[in-house]
């Protein structure tokens, strides 16, 4: 009987939360978007990698040049970076469910920002339900001075009829620095004029 107690104590109690390898990969991401002057920095690297380029006679060949890539980040696969208004970083999560299947992209989608909400440690971020062009998507923000994440299902690469979750980061808008004010010169002072003698 005791040991019936026992168990049925075990069950009720919640268990903490374990940081998943994901929570290793956001943490960096998350410390990256502060990098100033530029967000991200910290995560760029640089690899030789097999690229066709055309030499003086036109003649295509393949060359080793250095690309400039993401550093591997845990739980998250094909980093890259976006060129847009500002650099912004994509990842995509493990997780590929069949297009077809609506109930598994919706579980997909909630599932993975779930598990991305429970590592982000930016509490001035609030979460936020969204149609985001034709799908659903999932956001974290909280203005301007805060990163931006973004995530919603999108199609694999070369893989028809497959879905995996996205993970779009903006970094916070740069603020320019407040220009000091300058000391203005002080003014001569004029000289009271004399007062009339009658």
């Amino acid at each position: 009987m005791f040991f019936l107690l026992m168990m049925a104590a075990i069950a009720e109690t919640p268990t903490p939360y374990k940081p998943t390898v994901l929570c290793d990969g956001v943490t960096k991401i998350e410390l990256a978007t502060l990098d100033r002057p530029l967000a991200f920095k910290s995560l760029v690297a640089t690899e030789s990698r097999p690229t066709r380029v055309r030499n003086n006679q036109g003649v295509s060949t393949v060359e080793n040049r250095p690309v400039t890539v993401v550093k591997p980040l845990e739980g998250l696969t094909d980093c890259r970076f976006v060129y847009n208004a500002s650099i912004s970083l994509a990842c995509y999560g493990a997780p590929v469910v069949d297009e077809a299947d609506e109930a598994a992209v919706a579980q997909a989608l909630a599932d993975f920002s779930d598990e991305v909400a429970k590592c982000l440690k930016n509490e001035k971020l609030a979460r936020r339900n969204d149609d985001f062009g034709s799908t659903a998507s999932v956001a974290f923000s909280g203005g301007a001075k805060e990163p931006f994440y973004q995530i919603s299902m999108v199609p694999l690469p070369d893989v028809s009829n497959k879905r995996r979750p996205e993970l779009l980061v903006l970094g916070p808008a740069e603020v320019p620095p407040v220009p000091a004010a300058k000391a203005k010169p002080a003014a001569p002072k004029k000289a009271a004029p004399k007062a009339k003698r009658r």
